[in-house]
């Protein structure tokens, strides 16, 4: 019987949260208690808005460069109407604040039009292609275009025109990115989109399968994702075609071949082509025909592994090119001399090439216009010398490695990258660290003293750096605006710079260096406030014999701190004290005592209130020494706990979790000396891991009743060995259970078992005391099953082959069950069920034999059948032929069978591995003796 479905109207915001919205919007970067007469109009106007957010953002952007009365009265009086709570209405407001624009932004903004609803942009990728198409035209006071143009994006943004969808990154992609937009992504509202697209109906057109027929002689700007008729044949039209994107996945390769041939042939003056493909055929020198093109890229993603050919030669031509991007990981290495006219390119901006690419392009030093350079290799031979930077005066951007091949250091001193003021990312590469003792420490030293940058410099990486001693232009407060230091693979610097005096640094990243073993007050600087007043993240990896970290007694040293990461230092026993408001902690394989926390007042008396932490995550592992997690604190915030092999902590706080609590994530595995008391854990966990924690265990695994929002259960190496039913019966949200080397010797009961109404996943991983798999049949929603590693199970059991038996029948619905041993096909609820669909078994000395009583019972059912270790399998069964809805059939190592039975219908995959000589030679494709019988498989691999 289905319930009557019932519509819920949605309504708008009330006008107290609109107005707080309009005002956000209208009055962003000022004061608004400055503006207390625009303020009474304000909330004349959210009357009129009928609760709508959307209109509120764009009409207080509107708003915000207009600041005086009688244009707010204006448009109140004569401008706004009285929209109803839906499209129409709404659209209305839109269209005024997109009349309001300057024309240039006008330009931009319909541009984005040629994108997908919802498509999300980074900067400069919008930026990029804004300057290809010519849209940036108001360049002055020797601004660059690049500048120009996010400050447009920055306005439409302001005005809300776009959205910024941030992501939240981890300390290893903040790490790992040197390009300091790619956090961000804009994404244009639905209706604004729509507005685009109606705003630029006969400038702008996206053939997709909505398209429908229209005049291309005054299109300027086309999005290309399905080849249409229509399209080819009036692509003679679009003489005015200044952008073209082309975007193929399903396409064949002529169809695509052909379209690019039609846009080659007519647009003459193109200023963008973009073409992301996934076929492999080759570009042809009609390229070089663009002279006015801006704009090129090519990006390759089918799975094909043909090598393909660079650019044609004629490519060399588009000296009006400014940028260039290529990116295909299947780019067959160019032959030496094919890159050396790229250098024509002068007025390149912006290359985004693979690393070997860079590497082989000469004489770089003449394409004085660009912005980005990296993966530049410093070579002993003509046009690869650390001569070619002297002359890129504009870089914003440097990666250069190498650096041991510079002849001397009056070569590096000509580079003159102290004098590059708008070089604001540098990574310095020396040497390799597989081969960084074949560099002379003493001319690496000399070197980096000559390859000082500019104090505009915010980014900088030093890597590979043989010295032992760092570089005085890092000792004395140079680089006052840098931001981002990362140095790494530095084996010999025996002590650190004083990075305590740079103010702005926020994100700090030392790695493995080999030669420090201790860093002191020195570290912080000599002046007052001490420390790393603005840094966010901290991470120390690799330094094998540092023992202590210090600081001056009582100071705050890292106010700021949002993140530490601390790994594989053994030794190190003691950090300074971290700061409260500290949100990620993680610690792997290190020697610390304790959690590096300031004093807790709550700590020394229970009747104190305990001080909470901001910690949002904290995963400690490896740590063998620690003995102190956060006594005196508590965790209101706390989403994820992870604590992992501690064998010298002995005791988790029972009163951390406060209520309500954030908590989601609690993992405590191989910490045996552990103790608490009975422990209250927060019902929104919803991920629980535990094993081998001693006394701490049955507490723990008690605590689990309360916990009415957990949807996945990781036992590993529990040793209770009969799981609490009363446990069971609370945990009705499960999806998932793992069960790992566990001394359980049985599963919960099927009663109990059928309590988990919602339990899909169900592994058991080498619990070997396990006798008995019974009570699975009270799953009554498993779908995936996994059984492996648990040998008493297997013991005893009849022979795979045995025959006769009373098979009763089981009602689950399995859609994967994997096995490492036959014989627990026999083994009920195995035995009897009816309805698997893939069947994965590990194979090895065990399996001899297919239980084809088994394949026969789920003949209907079984959709994949695939063995890891056939190599002691003696034949197929001929069973197989019977399995009417098999579709795949994988191998490997079946160095046994020679002959395959008739194989079902429906099969459309066969794949058999390290197989027989017989075998391949009776199934060899057309010309075997068998091969008739398997020639109706579509995707056939016998090797």
């Amino acid at each position: 019987m289905q319930e009557k479905c019932q519509s819920l109207k949605l309504s708008g915001l009330g006008e107290t949260d609109l107005l707080d919205l309009l005002n956000m919007h209208a009055f962003s970067g000022v004061n608004p208690d400055d503006y207390r007469n625009l303020q009474q109009i304000s909330k004349k106007m959210v009357g009129k808005l009928s609760g709508s957010p959307l209109a509120a953002k764009v009409l207080g952007g509107l708003l915000n460069s207009k600041r005086d009365s009688s244009t707010w009265n204006r448009m109140f009086t004569s401008s706004i109407y009285n929209i109803e709570q839906g499209k129409e209405g709404i659209m209305r407001v839109l269209r005024l604040s997109y009349q309001h624009l300057q024309t240039h932004l006008q330009a931009c903004f319909r541009h984005c039009s040629l994108f997908h609803k919802n498509y999300e942009f980074t900067k400069k990728e919008l930026v990029y292609l804004w300057m290809g198409s010519g849209l940036i035209q108001h360049v002055v006071d020797d601004k660059m275009p690049e500048d120009v143009g996010m400050e447009y994006l920055d306005i439409l943004t302001k005005k809300s025109f776009f959205d910024i969808k941030s992501r939240p990154l981890s300390f290893h992609d903040i790490r790992c990115n040197f390009n300091e937009y790619d956090e961000e992504k804009y994404v244009i509202h639905d209706l604004l989109h729509e507005l685009a697209v109606s705003a630029s109906v006969k400038e702008c057109v996206r053939v997709d399968r909505n398209f429908s027929e229209m005049n291309l002689k005054t299109v300027r700007h086309m999005y290309i994702e399905i080849i249409n008729p229509t399209v080819v044949e009036q692509m003679s039209k679009a003489k005015k075609l200044r952008t073209c994107v082309m975007h193929f996945q399903e396409q064949d390769q002529a169809a695509q071949e052909l379209i690019l041939n039609k846009v080659l042939t007519v647009a003459k003056t193109l200023r963008v082509l973009s073409l992301t493909t996934n076929s492999v055929f080759k570009l042809p020198n009609e390229f070089g025909h663009l002279v006015h093109l801006r704009y090129l890229s090519l990006i390759r993603n089918g799975q094909s592994m043909t090598h393909v050919s660079w650019f044609p030669q004629s490519v060399y031509k588009l000296y009006n090119l400014q940028i260039m991007k290529y990116d295909d990981p299947h780019l067959a290495a160019p032959v030496r001399g094919k890159m050396d006219s790229l250098c024509n390119l002068v007025n390149l901006r912006h290359m985004q090439l693979p690393y070997f690419i860079m590497a082989m392009i000469p004489y770089i030093g003449k394409m004085t216009s660009l912005h980005e350079l990296y993966g530049f290799f410093i070579q002993q031979r003509d046009g690869y010398t650390i001569g070619e930077l002297k002359n890129l005066k504009n870089l914003c951007y440097l990666d250069v490695s190498g650096l041991d091949k510079v002849m001397n250091t009056e070569e590096a001193a000509e580079v003159m990258l102290n004098q590059k003021e708008n070089l604001a990312a540098i990574a310095l590469i020396v040497v390799s660290p597989v081969s960084s003792d074949s560099c002379d420490p003493s001319k690496a030293e000399q070197l980096l003293e000559k390859l000082q940058p500019h104090p505009n410099a915010c980014k900088l990486k030093i890597q590979g750096y043989p010295g032992s001693r760092s570089p005085c232009w890092l000792e004395i407060p140079k680089l006052i605006n840098l931001t981002s230091l990362f140095i790494c693979d530095c084996k010999r610097l025996q002590r650190l710079p004083p990075i305590g005096q740079l103010p702005s640094l926020q994100y700090l990243y030392i790695i493995n260096l080999e030669s420090v073993d201790l860093v002191d007050s020195s570290f912080f600087g000599s002046e007052k406030p001490y420390g790393l007043q603005s840094l966010k993240v901290l991470e120390i990896q690799d330094m094998p014999i540092c023992t202590e970290w210090v600081g001056p007694e009582g100071e705050n040293l890292f106010p700021q701190l949002d993140t530490l990461v601390v790994r594989d230092c053994k030794v190190l026993r003691q950090l300074p004290n971290i700061p409260i408001s500290i949100q990620h902690v993680e610690i792997y394989n290190a020697g610390l005592h304790a959690i590096p926390l300031p004093p807790s007042l709550g700590a020394s008396s229970s009747s104190s209130p305990r001080l909470g932490l901001s910690l949002s995550k904290l995963t400690i592992s490896c740590c063998p020494d620690l003995s102190t997690l956060w006594q005196g604190y508590s965790l209101p915030v706390l989403e994820e706990l992870s604590i992992q092999q501690c064998a010298s902590l002995s005791y988790l706080p029972e009163d951390s979790f406060c209520s309500p609590s954030a908590l989601k994530t609690f993992d405590i595995v191989k910490c045996p000396n552990l103790k608490t008391g009975e422990i209250r854990l927060p019902p929104t966990v919803r991920y629980f891991t535990l094993g081998s924690c001693g006394d701490a265990e049955t507490p723990l695994i008690y605590s689990l009743q309360d916990l009415t929002s957990l949807t996945r259960l990781f036992l590993n190496g529990c040793a209770m060995s009969l799981l609490p039913s009363k446990v069971f019966a609370c945990l009705t949200g499960l999806t998932s259970v793992v069960f790992s080397d566990c001394a359980m010797t049985s599963l919960p009961s099927a009663q109990d078992f059928a309590r988990l109404t919602n339990l899909e996943n169900l592994d058991i991983w080498d619990c070997k005391e396990i006798l008995s798999l019974d009570g699975i049949q009270g799953l009554s929603s498993l779908t995936f099953l996994v059984i492996i590693g648990c040998d008493s199970l297997v013991q005893d059991l009849p022979d795979i082959s045995g025959e006769g038996a009373d098979l009763s029948g089981c009602a689950l619905e399995i859609s994967e069950l994997d096995i490492d041993h036959p014989s627990l096909l026999l083994k009920e609820p195995l035995r009897s069920m009816a309805i698997v669909k893939r069947l994965r078994i590990s194979g090895g000395p065990e399996l001899r034999l297919l239980p084809g009583e088994w394949l026969m019972r789920n003949c209907q059912a079984l959709e994949v059948i695939v063995v890891r270790d056939a190599s002691h399998l003696q034949r197929l069964p001929q069973e197989i032929g019977s399995l009417t809805s098999l579709q795949s059939l994988q191998k490997s190592n079946a160095n046994l069978i020679q002959m395959l039975p008739g194989m079902p219908a429906s099969l459309s995959n066969l794949h058999i591995n390290n197989c027989h000589t017989e075998l391949k030679e009776r199934y060899k494709k057309n010309v075997g003796y068998d091969w008739g019988k398997i020639a109706h498989i579509h995707d056939v691999d016998i090797s």
